[in-house]
């Protein structure tokens, strides 16, 4: 490049004035003059733009060197538009930000893949695709981010060092090192590149592919070094709740041990001396919570391995086809687990403290139960009923989902009952603690599950006593006693969602998924009552008349509501029979009241 240096000493300084107006004077705009900053930097990249513009003509005309300083001006023209349209944007004018953004491709698309032009391509590109996703045009969006992915691929290949503005306006004199500026803001161009794709394949309805691409972002801050500890920590945490989803325990595991371990070593040293207290305690307290929240990412990934090793087991082992596929699936998914790790991070030992295989037994069971309430203890630590209801009850609900997955590898009937009461517990106290009219989502919720924790302990009682002979008392109390519980837990949950009870009308507004669970508890109920053991005609008579109503208004709504239904044919089955058979039951009892002279 043959410019001479005092006009590029000239062009390095306007643009250095910008950047330090952008990069530091904006801290201290006032809030009631926001963009300060950004449009006395905008006013300096205008007049930079116009010189350029200018000697771009002069030079086009003459084309005295062949056209390279004709590709040197497009270039410094390409990033001034660039950071035009960024800073356009970012004072809400996104027309003009695009129009200074889609010009900086103009100049720069006929050597995008040359040394002083593949920078502000990508780094254009990456701005456009955050305007694009703003206006909800993802796939196109999402198209020039793959070009732009294309595009440094076939650099890397070329072997060239790309030139930042810095090297442009520095070009190194013969025999001098080449630039380091240039590589390393290319790579993170590229980084970015990779994390806005997972956003737009996140929006487009293509988790696996944005989990590869939040993957490969991650990846590559950790290995530049340009990360921050919190943010990577979080990023790794949430990432893992993908692949727990999909149930690939095994990169699950590593993505939360790789934040596990990135918070740890950040706080050895995220107090440093010169800190004020208030600074310190501000770190401090952020620190905390987000280790929380981390926390309870490890706590999920314990209670659906349960949840999961759980339905397979109820699963027809003897399902070959479902075997041989599953052994596919788990041959494929080794070789994503190597490609979805971090290679540079030592993770052995945090890995080492929980198994990411399915659980077979109540000991496998055991040790994640205890590894959930471990992490559960940390996150409940920080989330306190008393300023962060929400998130402390959706905690206690973990505690007892977790009692709930547990008891049913536990093979000791007793121990079952006990587990289920104890997961009932911590929803009765949520009820206890938490006012319906605030927080009714939450109390509906420990509702239907303190309901199915108490039948659950009522047919482990019932179990009980069909093994024995004579039944003692005792036996039979504790069974009405958890019959009941469960009644009234589910017949809050009903309650719930009547227009105005005792009306039987249900909410207008109710999703498929309330509707199913709505005729869920009205079965419930109806079993319940059927369960309860009396020695008392006019008892047997109340119960089994509560149960035909709930019978009755289980089928009524089953064909009001027949999409919920769908999924409850067997259900259907039962209760049908039932309401042929129950009125006869009820007649009999009558009958033999009024023959003992009693009235119904």
């Amino acid at each position: 490049m043959v410019i001479p240096k005092e006009i590029l000493s000239d062009y390095k300084e306007l643009y250095e004035k910008a950047n330090r107006l952008v990069e530091e004077e904006s801290r201290n705009d006032p809030p009631t003059d926001p963009f300060r900053s950004h449009y006395k930097a905008r006013d300096v990249l205008n007049d930079l733009k116009k010189q350029l513009d200018d000697q771009l003509v002069s030079v086009q005309a003459s084309e005295e060197d062949g056209g390279q300083d004709d590709r040197c001006y497009h270039s410094l023209l390409a990033f001034v538009c660039r950071d035009l349209g960024r800073i356009y944007i970012y004072t809400e004018e996104q027309a003009e930000g695009e129009k200074m953004l889609n010009r900086c491709l103009e100049l720069v698309t006929p050597f995008k893949e040359c040394r002083e032009g593949i920078i502000p391509f990508i780094g254009a590109i990456n701005e456009l695709s955050i305007v694009l996703a703003s206006k909800e045009e993802y796939n196109k969006g999402l198209e020039i981010l793959l070009e732009a992915e294309k595009i440094y691929e076939e650099f890397k290949d070329s072997g060239l060092k790309a030139l930042a503005i810095q090297d442009v306006f520095n070009p190194p004199e013969d025999g001098q090192e080449s630039p380091e500026a240039g590589p390393k803001e290319l790579e993170s161009l590229y980084t970015l590149v990779s994390f806005y794709m997972a956003q737009m394949y996140g929006h487009l309805g293509e988790p696996e592919k944005s989990a590869k691409c939040c993957h490969r972002t991650l990846h590559r801050q950790l290995e530049s070094k340009t990360y921050d500890p919190i943010d990577f920590a979080l990023n790794t945490a949430t990432l893992s709740q993908f692949y727990i989803g999909e149930k690939r325990f095994e990169e699950a595991r590593h993505h939360l041990a790789a934040a596990t371990l990135i918070m740890a070593e950040y706080e050895v040293h995220m107090l440093e001396p010169e800190m004020s207290e208030k600074q310190r305690q501000d770190v401090s307290e952020t620190f905390k919570h987000r280790y929380a929240d981390i926390a309870r990412c490890w706590a999920k990934y314990g209670l659906y391995l349960m949840n999961t090793s759980k339905l397979r087991l109820m699963r027809d082992e003897d399902d070959e086809d479902a075997k041989n596929l599953g052994m596919v699936l788990r041959n494929l998914r080794l070789v994503e687990a190597e490609q979805s790790r971090f290679p540079g991070l030592d993770l052995t030992a945090c890995e080492n403290r929980i198994s990411c295989e399915y659980c077979l037994t109540f000991d496998d069971a055991k040790l994640v139960f205890h590894f959930v309430n471990e992490w559960l203890d940390i996150a409940k630590d920080y989330y306190k009923a008393e300023n962060e209801a929400t998130e402390y009850s959706k905690i206690m609900q973990d505690y007892a989902e977790a009692y709930e997955h547990i008891a049913f590898f536990e093979e000791n009937p007793e121990n079952q009952a006990k587990m289920q009461k104890r997961r009932a517990k911590y929803l009765e106290d949520l009820l206890d603690l938490l006012d319906p009219i605030f927080y009714m989502k939450i109390c509906r919720e420990c509702w239907y599950g303190a309901g199915t924790a108490h039948a659950a302990v009522m047919d482990v009682r019932l179990d009980i006593i069909r093994a024995t002979s004579t039944p003692a008392p005792e036996d039979i109390k504790k069974v009405n006693q958890s019959c009941m519980k469960a009644i009234k837990h589910f017949e809050s949950y009903v309650k719930s969602y009547l227009v105005k009870p005792p009306s039987e009308e249900w909410r207008p507004n109710m999703d498929v998924e309330e509707q199913r669970h709505m005729l869920y508890a009205h079965f419930h109920i109806g079993r319940i009552y059927y369960k309860l053991i009396s020695g008392h005609p006019l008892q047997q008579l109340e119960h089994l008349t509560s149960c035909h109503t709930y019978y009755k208004r289980f089928d009524a709504g089953c064909q009001l509501h027949k999409e919920a239904a769908e999924t409850l044919q067997g259900e259907i089955g039962v209760v049908r029979e039932m309401l042929q058979l129950l009125p006869l039951k009820i007649n009999t009892i009558k009958s033999r009241l009024n023959k003992a002279g009693l009235t119904a």
